[in-house]
């Protein structure tokens, strides 16, 4: 990660944002809080150098916009730590950053339901990129690691590609909830909700709630 890389621009969104990172090099994380202070100068930071920190600030935070998540902790290994995790916080986005660049690593993260998965070796400008594109629900992958091959999210079909958080939001408006219900049980802002259904429509080719619904069904996504 280059740290002498000039900032791209991002307008601060109204909202407060709220980012874990966790790695065991505190150098590392300076530069990664840079990043995201540069993009989200509101934004709260908090940092966790092992899987037991990170786990601890999950429990005292509720609320968590995204945790950047390195592979190489000193008390865990590889993607345990975020199967747990993920296991018991369903509705927190989750990215592994690690310096690995292996393809069969970043299949598994993102089956595990990780929105992204960010080599170490990332540029200052992918981060900020990727980091932008993951608050907004979409997932995360090195194109050339994946040399330009979909990685669909779980049970979707090869047809559709919806990130996991996506998945879950369609799955409640199949039970009908409302944009605010819906906000209020994945711990998601109305207008993140918004860009997630609009995102849904577009992959189902949908023009509202009900059509979108009855061709995922059709195709077997819930």
């Amino acid at each position: 990660m280059n740290t002498d890389e000039p900032q791209r621009n991002f307008k601060t969104i109204a909202m407060s944002l709220t980012f874990i990172i966790t790695d065991d090099h505190g150098i590392f994380r300076s530069g990664l809080k840079m990043i995201i202070q540069g993009m989200y100068p509101d934004a709260e930071i908090r940092e966790a150098a092992s899987g037991q920190e990170v786990s601890k600030l999950l429990a005292e935070l509720g609320e968590v916009d995204l945790v950047l998540l390195d592979l190489g902790l000193p008390d865990c290994q590889g993607l345990d730590l975020l199967a747990q995790l993920k296991h018991r916080y369903l509705a927190t986005p989750f990215a592994v950053i690690s310096a690995s660049e292996e393809l069969q690593l970043v299949q598994e993260a993102i089956k595990l339901g990780a929105l992204g998965y960010l080599p170490k070796s990332s540029s200052n400008a992918v981060i900020s990129s990727a980091i932008q594109l993951m608050l907004s629900g979409g997932v995360y992958v090195p194109h050339d690691l994946v040399n330009g091959a979909p990685i669909p999210a779980a049970g979707a079909s090869a047809e559709v590609m919806l990130t996991p958080r996506q998945t879950e939001v369609l799955r409640l408006l199949a039970e009908g909830l409302s944009n605010k219900q819906i906000g209020t049980q994945l711990n998601i802002a109305p207008g993140t909700i918004k860009a997630h259904i609009a995102a849904i429509f577009r992959e189902l080719s949908a023009a509202n709630r009900t059509q979108a619904v009855h061709r995922a069904r059709e195709l077997k996504i819930i």
